[in-house]
């Protein structure tokens, strides 16, 4: 009988081995990769504490479109804006016409505390203003670099739309050094960032939470939302805090003029081929532009030895501008080229 066993059990080994090693299961085809937008929630961890809802309580209307009650309230009017934290000390930086005609200002922080803030200074030019609330030790952003962003970066807003609290947006840059014919010396961040009235005063950050600009207002035009939102770039943001914060605001000669890009057809109206300079639109009386010579329709194509592609290149020398001694313009005037100067 042991023979028998032990002769059966050598046939099923000798089976078993003509099989091979066992196969395994067929693994899984792998998911398709299906690309996601990046998620801005880490970045935002890191900067939303400097970030402060801010309300001038019962204030007149002053032409933007801030002017809304808060969000539910049928009582107080507000124009709602926003502002951040530039040091420890409380000082926090928001948008003038949010704060200079109230009553009085009130701040709401991240942990939903309301204090009363005071206006200390602001500058009507850019639209900046600066305030203080008491307070501890309070968080600040990092500052970044304007002139680093590109078209196509993402950047984000972060603000109080209609008094909701702790909004955010995203967008992407859409062009730097924009410039706008009313506003004479302003050079504002495009994007298409979806700004709405309690965003004024915000800060926009790039993708690493640092913040390039101080968001103002989105342009409107006649058929509503251009899709098109301003910031100030945080270099002149900082530079006009410094100088609110000293008492001594930089006397900066004015030019007297406004100016806006040459069109095509202005180009060509004109006799020109390239579509570069800018376009004077208005002289004001007894400016240094009018002392100057400079006239309505004049196209500027260089100031002070510097070239100009546009309005927004004209607006970077003038906000260099230091003294209107020996100061000239290279303007193209009814077909030729003139050089201006101060008398």
């Amino acid at each position: 009988m042991r023979a028998l066993l032990a002769g059966a059990a050598a046939v099923l080994l000798a089976s078993c081995a003509g099989l091979g090693a066992p196969v395994a299961p067929e693994a899984a085809s792998p998911p398709p990769f299906i690309p996601t937008p990046p998620s801005f929630a880490p970045t935002l961890r890191r900067a939303m504490p400097p970030v402060v809802g801010v309300y001038g309580m019962n204030a007149r209307s002053t032409g933007h479109i801030e002017e809304a009650a808060p969000w539910g309230s049928s009582v107080d009017t507000a124009v709602i804006g926003a502002g951040f934290f530039i040091d420890e000390q409380g000082h926090i930086v928001t948008a003038a016409h949010v704060v200079v005609d109230a009553a009085r200002v009130l701040v709401k922080m991240e942990d939903q505390r309301v204090l009363q803030a005071e206006l200390l200074a602001h500058d009507a030019a850019t639209d900046i203003a600066l305030i203080r609330v008491p307070l501890a030790p309070t968080p600040v952003p990092p500052f970044g670099d304007s002139a680093s962003l590109r078209p196509g970066d993402w950047v984000l807003a972060v603000g109080e739309p209609y008094g909701l609290a702790r909004s955010v947006v995203a967008g992407i840059v859409g062009g730097r050094s924009r410039h706008f014919a009313e506003e004479r010396e302003g050079l504002y961040l495009q994007t298409d960032l979806s700004l709405n009235p309690g965003n004024s005063g915000g800060p926009l950050f790039d993708v690493h939470g640092a913040v390039v600009g101080l968001n103002l207002r989105t342009v409107v035009g006649p058929y509503g939302s251009s899709g098109v939102s301003l910031s100030i770039p945080i270099e002149t943001v900082l530079q006009v805090v410094a100088e609110l914060r000293s008492g001594a605001p930089r006397a900066r000669p004015r030019l007297g003029a406004s100016f806006e890009d040459v069109s095509p057809a202005t180009a060509l109206a004109s006799g020109r081929l390239y579509a570069s300079g800018a376009l004077v639109t208005e002289v004001s009386a007894d400016s240094l532009a009018a002392q100057m010579g400079l006239r309505s329709g004049d196209i500027v194509v260089g100031m002070n030895g510097k070239p100009l592609e546009d309005s927004g290149d004209l607006v970077r020398v003038l906000l260099g501008w230091r003294s209107p001694a020996g100061t000239q313009l290279v303007v193209w005037r009814e077909g030729r080229y003139q050089l201006l100067a101060l008398p």
